[in-house]
């Protein structure tokens, strides 16, 4: 982890504007190269590069260099398991500022494939390397070369790079930390978006912060809910303020709380739609500046593919096939009167298979069993 950096760390002169921009490159991907070209020219370098070494399978990858060459890059790839300044994984502590002479001396540095094939075909002799960060198996390094014609590092560029890594090392770990949450949350909001079930996150105020294509199309049709300028409502009158007060209750609650179970009326549509609610705790709005509790919404209806035959509330309570399809109907949102036709049965024979649900489950009516499978089939989202 890199360390805090303290006021009297802070520097003065011409390093001043540099650590700067290197914080504000921790904001913003595109301000690297810049950046990298500045600490070249600021350390009479001919190339610098920060790259990412492998010390187990002794692969390189490099993220950015200055000046931009990509067959630069393509090369040190290429030589990275000859590389003779990685012969000791042991050198490369996090923070260490050091030479390419303490590594390897010249003369046996020029006796290797990776100076006759890399190095001296491109002119290039000294390094100084800082080691931004080391993780399992590997180590981010920032490298700087100078031709042969040039002088060596000296005592100075040694301390302007170690004071440039400590920032480089904060700002780099704050944009990693970002881009893997970030690269998580695209990976996670992409799984959702395909998924057929609908499924909208909103805020205790009921706006909308997202939804998938499914949800689309259902507010699209009005079917349970529909949109209220930047608003989330209940498609039937109705039903508002019971949504809005639940919605609120969610987003306020903790994660892991048990969900709340919601049947909305669809004004022209015979089935209602059932909405399961859940808490997903507090996260944090730009436009808000501050954290704020979110919900999500998750729609069921009359066309919800739950099957009956996999479903562990079913299998919990020991239901039979007939009462497991009776369960399921009742949870997609269907009258006694539609599923009796959907199973083609009597009334009479539904409220039987009710009736005996009610004494496994140890519930009194079709919303408390609702509650109950919503709370224990994780088939549901």
């Amino acid at each position: 982890m890199p360390k805090t950096v303290s006021r009297q760390e802070l520097p003065a002169g011409p390093l001043a504007s540099l650590v700067h921009a290197i914080h504000a490159a921790g904001v913003h991907d595109g301000a690297w190269h810049e950046v990298f070209e500045r600490i070249r020219a600021h350390l009479d370098a001919r190339v610098i590069t920060l790259a990412r070494h492998e010390f187990d399978s002794g692969t390189e990858a490099t993220l950015y260099e200055a000046p931009a060459d990509a067959q630069f890059g393509a090369e040190l790839a290429r030589y990275a398991a000859r590389n003779p300044w990685y012969l000791s994984s042991d050198d490369y502590v996090g923070g260490r500022v050091m030479t390419g002479e303490e590594l390897i001396g010249l003369p046996e540095l020029r006796r290797t494939d990776f100076y006759r094939g890399l190095l001296e075909p491109r002119g290039l002799l000294h390094l100084l390397c800082g080691v931004v960060a080391r993780q399992a198996g590997g180590v981010h390094c920032l490298a700087a070369y100078r031709a042969a014609g040039q002088p060596g590092f000296d005592t100075q560029e040694r301390a302007d790079l170690k004071l440039l890594l400590d920032h480089l090392a904060l700002a780099l770990e704050g944009r990693w930390r970002w881009q893997e949450a970030d690269d998580l949350a695209q990976a996670l909001l992409a799984l959702a978006q395909h998924d057929t079930n609908p499924m909208l996150l909103v805020t205790a105020a009921a706006e909308l912060v997202w939804c998938n294509g499914a949800a689309e199309m259902q507010l699209d049709r009005a079917l349970g809910l529909r949109r209220d300028g930047a608003r989330l409502v209940a498609a039937a009158a109705t039903d508002r303020r019971l949504l809005a007060e639940v919605v609120a209750r969610m987003a306020a609650a903790a994660p892991g709380q048990p969900p709340m179970v919601l049947s909305l009326a669809s004004p022209g549509a015979a089935q209602p739609v059932v909405a399961l609610l859940r808490a997903l705790g507090p996260v944090y709005s730009r436009q808000a500046g501050a954290r704020r509790g979110l919900a999500l919404i998750a729609l069921r209806g009359a066309q919800a593919g739950h099957d009956p035959a996999s479903c562990v509330f079913a299998q919990r309570y020991e239901l039979t096939a007939a009462q497991a399809r009776v369960s399921a109907l009742v949870f997609a949102g269907q009258p006694l009167t539609a599923i009796a036709g959907t199973l083609n049965v009597s009334e009479n024979t539904v409220r039987s298979h009710l009736k005996q649900i009610f004494q496994k489950t140890d519930t009194h009516g079709q919303m408390e069993l609702v509650h109950l499978h919503a709370r224990i089939c994780p088939s549901l989202p």
